[in-house]
């Protein structure tokens, strides 16, 4: 079996399959088909509703794509399903196009650039029927590949909660697989000052520095993003401390005859450095425990004084699903603070 029967395509375009023929019949009668199949790439037009407002880190997927093909097939629609509902946007479109795009722009642009002549495409024109169900499919395939920015993601959403979903972010939530704090997490996003909208597209704040700041001024967003991004930068070098801290070897004595060694190297203290190092160590004093002990009057083991370390508790001992149910609570209570603070 040759490459080319292997992957199913070939460099060139030469002949019509059976199977290409059946999918135009299909077509030409006005029937929907899901059927996959190849087409040449110049048959495939961009899509004008592209949630996405430009293609990012191509360059991977077009050495990939030369290398050994699209192997997932892309999805798309007639041009006339298109026009059917969208008489004024079918101008957008490539000229002497017959197919559109639905999900699969990246590989659709690859597969451009590496030279392909054909591409693997799965036709499906009930997902152009109506421009919520567009508008659907664009989100949920792009939302969990996370190939959307945050604030494309916020665009896409505001698109459906007002113009097709009532404005009932619940109907979204339910019919998008996600959950309430992060759909109003998300849109928050578009009432950013645009110097944050700016920074934010950059790359120069991070997303959770500025979530859930709409209710303030732009001057007051600022200085809350600023002071999160502070925060956080601070966070990190006292962990990395504390880390580097906990990996150096520490020194015990006891005021017996029992032997003191140097943790973490092994060797025996003499006696003259056993002296040393008692001298050095107070008495321990009697009374309340230290502020910094791990034990809990009510759960006894459980830091609940010290953040860090009950996150390295919680790291340890429970499964991930259980960790992200604590994760995303956290993150929706810091935001409802952050918008009343």
């Amino acid at each position: 079996m040759s490459k080319r029967d292997a992957l199913g395509r070939g460099a060139s375009f030469a002949g019509r399959s059976a199977r290409r023929n059946a999918i135009d019949s299909t077509i030409t009668s006005g029937s929907d088909t899901t059927a996959i199949t190849d087409l040449p790439v110049p048959a495939v037009s961009e899509n004008p509703d592209n949630p996405r407002d430009h293609l990012r880190d191509l360059d991977g997927l077009v050495e990939s794509v030369g290398e050994v093909g699209v192997i997932l097939p892309i999805a798309v629609g007639t041009v006339d399903a298109y026009a059917r509902t969208r008489p004024d946007r079918s101008s957008d479109l490539s000229a002497g196009a017959q197919y559109v795009v639905i999900d699969g722009h990246r590989r659709l642009e690859a597969a451009r650039r590496a030279g392909l002549a054909t591409i693997p495409v799965r036709v499906d024109d009930a997902l152009l029927a109506t421009d919520k169900a567009l508008l659907e499919t664009a989100f949920i395939a792009n939302f969990h590949r996370d190939d959307m920015t945050d604030l494309e993601q916020a665009a896409v959403l505001q698109n459906l909660v007002e113009k097709h979903y009532g404005g009932s972010q619940i109907v979204a939530c339910r019919r998008l697989g996600i959950s309430t704090s992060t759909l109003s997490s998300k849109l928050s996003l578009l009432k950013l000052s645009d110097e944050l909208k700016s920074d934010l597209m950059r790359g120069e704040r991070k997303v959770e520095h500025v979530r859930n700041l709409s209710k303030l001024s732009p001057e007051a967003q600022k200085a809350k993003a600023d002071k999160r991004a502070a925060e956080t930068s601070k966070g990190r070098r006292s962990a990395t401390r504390q880390s580097t801290e906990k990996t150096r070897p520490e020194i015990h004595a006891v005021k017996s005859n029992e032997v003191v060694t140097h943790e973490g190297s092994g060797q025996t203290l003499g006696p003259a450095d056993q002296q040393r190092v008692e001298e050095t160590i107070p008495e321990p004093r009697g009374g309340a425990a230290p502020p910094h002990s791990t034990a809990s009057p009510t759960e006894p083991g459980f830091p609940f004084h010290d953040g860090e370390q009950a996150a390295r508790v919680i790291m340890a001992k429970m499964t991930e699903g259980e960790r992200d149910k604590v994760c995303e609570l956290l993150l929706h209570d810091r935001e409802e603070r952050a918008a009343t603070g």
